[in-house]
C-alpha cells in the first residue's frame, strides 16, 4: 500500500513524502519513507538549496543580460550591472571577469572576507571584520572603511577595517588586472591592491610569490609602490629592480586606475596607463626568482599601522578613513 503526503514549507520548498507499507516474515507491518524535496539544485545559483534533491526550475543567476555586451551571460536571470563593452578592454586582451560593485552587498560568488585579529599579519593595528560598517557596497562603489574604536579597552581592537580576496573563486594565470580606486588620506593608512599565488596554502609565503599592484602609505602621500616578492626578495625592496615608484601630487584626491600586465616573461605596473614598473624574467631563472607562472588571486585591503604603514605612527584625527573601489577587472591575454 502506498500513501502520499505533500507539504509546503515556509521557505517554499515542496516536500513530497512517499510511505511504503509492507509485511515482513513475522506479519509485522514495516514502513519505508522516501522524501522528495523540491527547490533549486544548481550550486551556482543564488537561491541554491542544499536540502533540495529535485529541481523545481526556480534557479536564479546573476549576470550581464545585455546581449550586446562582451560578457553577456545567456544563463543570467537577474542583471548584476557588470556589463562591459569592447571599448573598455585594452587591445590584445579579452574579457575574463569583472565586478563593478553595482549591487547592494559584496558578491560572495567572487569575494571572500577575511576576519582577523590585530597583529595577525605585518603587525597591523586593526582587526579585519565582516561588518557592514567596514565593508559596504553602495552607489556603484565598494567602501572599505577603517574606523577608530575604543583604544582604551584591552578586550577590543582600537581599529577595525576590511580585507577581501578572490581565492578559489576568481583566479587566473597571466593577463591584465586593473582596479579603479580612490585612496584614503592620513598618516597610519596602508591601502593595498595585490595578488598571491593560488598555491600559497601548500608552499607558504614568500615561496608562493606576490605581486603588489598598488601600495600606498599615508605618511608618504604622493608615492605609489608596485612590488614583486619571491623567496630571494621578500623584505624591503626599496631601491631594487623588484619595486617601482610612481609619484603624483595629491594622488589620494581622485580615482585612478592601478593595473598590472603579466605573462610568462614580464610583469609591468601602470597608473592610469602610464608604465612605471617593468621587470623581465632573467634567462634560466629558478622558481625562487620567478614563482609567477601559476594562477594568482586578487586581494584588496586597508591596513592601519603595521610594519610599513605605522612607521610614523597613526593619526587618530583621520578616522573614518575610506578606501573606495569603483571596479575590479581581469582580462586574458590573446594569443
Amino acid at each position: 500500500m502506498v500513501k502520499k503526503h505533500h507539504l509546503t514549507s515556509k521557505n517554499k520548498y515542496l516536500l513530497s513524502v512517499v510511505v511504503f507499507f509492507s509485511c515482513n516474515d513475522d506479519n509485522n507491518i514495516e514502513a519505508t519513507i522516501e522524501k522528495d524535496i523540491f527547490g533549486c539544485t544548481d550550486y551556482g545559483a543564488i537561491n541554491f538549496s542544499p536540502i533540495a534533491n529535485k529541481s523545481d526550475g526556480s534557479c536564479e543567476f546573476f549576470g550581464c543580460m545585455n546581449p550586446e555586451s562582451i560578457n553577456f551571460d545567456s544563463l543570467a536571470t537577474i542583471d548584476d550591472g557588470n556589463c562591459l563593452d569592447q571599448s573598455e578592454i585594452t587591445e590584445g586582451y579579452s574579457y575574463f571577469w569583472n565586478d563593478e560593485f553595482n549591487g547592494d552587498t559584496l558578491d560572495n560568488r567572487f569575494w571572500n572576507i577575511d576576519v582577523w585579529w590585530p597583529g595577525y599579519v605585518n603587525n597591523e593595528s586593526q582587526s579585519y571584520t565582516d561588518k557592514e560598517e567596514n565593508l559596504s557596497v553602495q552607489n556603484g562603489k565598494l567602501y572599505i572603511m577603517a574606523l577608530k574604536e575604543n583604544p582604551f579597552d584591552p578586550n577590543n581592537p582600537a581599529y577595525t577595517s576590511g580585507r577581501i580576496n578572490t581565492k578559489d573563486k576568481v583566479e587566473l594565470q597571466y593577463g591584465r588586472w586593473e582596479v579603479r580606486a580612490k585612496l584614503p588620506h592620513g598618516v597610519g593608512t596602508w591601502p593595498a591592491i595585490w595578488m598571491l599565488n593560488s598555491n600559497i596554502d601548500s608552499i607558504g609565503w614568500p615561496d608562493c610569490g606576490e605581486i603588489d599592484i598598488m601600495e600606498h602609505v599615508g605618511y608618504d602621500p604622493n608615492n605609489i609602490f608596485f612590488s614583486v616578492h619571491n623567496r630571494n626578495n621578500s623584505g624591503n625592496l626599496y631601491g631594487t629592480e623588484q619595486q617601482g615608484i610612481f609619484t603624483m601630487d595629491g594622488i589620494e584626491n581622485d580615482f585612478h586606475i592601478y593595473s598590472v600586465e603579466w605573462d610568462s616573461t614580464y610583469i609591468r605596473g601602470y597608473v592610469d596607463g602610464t608604465l612605471y614598473f617593468d621587470l623581465n624574467k632573467a634567462t634560466n631563472s629558478s622558481y625562487d626568482q620567478w614563482p609567477f607562472n601559476n594562477s594568482f588571486f586578487l586581494i584588496i585591503n586597508l591596513a592601519i599601522g603595521g610594519d610599513w604603514g605605522g612607521v610614523e605612527g597613526i593619526d587618530n584625527a583621520i578616522f573614518p578613513a575610506s578606501f573606495i573601489i569603483d571596479y575590479a577587472r581581469i582580462f586574458k591575454k590573446e594569443n
